[in-house]
């Protein structure tokens, strides 16, 4: 079996080296299995454990606390959704249903970083500016970095 030419296995079922998940041809696949993996356990964890939301955000009352979770869960629902999508994407074949798919998710990302970065320096209270949240808007440059380099590029 062989991946490239610079990679020949004589084990059957042997799993390609690391470079292979980085080639050309296979860089989207690669962004949106990684994409997808990571929507299913944030989108199960958040669920099942909506107090997660604390730490991206400041809550005071209790009342706060109980918006918060459900609205941790139904956001937690569609980004669990989202992987579903995404993962089943990995396997269309029509270069322009991809093409719809990753420019969405580029201006979704773009706006979402947009949105998280205004927060963040308005410091308000509401998003919260601890490693949590700064490791969120790192994540979502890092889609948004991701899905730019593969709609432009």
């Amino acid at each position: 079996m062989s991946y490239n030419s610079n990679y020949n296995s004589t084990y059957r079922g042997a799993s390609p080296p690391l470079s292979y998940y980085f080639l050309p041809r296979q860089r989207l696949n690669t962004l949106l299995a990684v994409h997808s993996i990571s929507s299913f356990l944030i989108g199960t964890i958040g669920y099942i454990h909506p107090s997660t939301a604390m730490l991206f955000f400041s809550m005071e009352s209790a009342r706060e606390f109980g918006v918060a979770r459900v609205l941790s869960r139904l956001y937690c629902s569609l980004i669990f959704a989202q992987g579903i999508m995404i993962w089943r994407a990995r396997k269309i074949n029509d270069g322009e249903i991809k093409r719809v798919f990753i420019l969405a998710y580029f201006l979704c990302f773009l706006f979402s970083t947009v949105a998280l970065i205004v927060e963040h320096l308005s410091n308000e209270g509401i998003v919260d500016g601890k490693f949590f949240g700064v490791a969120k808007i790192m994540a979502m440059m890092g889609l948004t970095a991701g899905y730019g380099w593969v709609t432009f590029f």
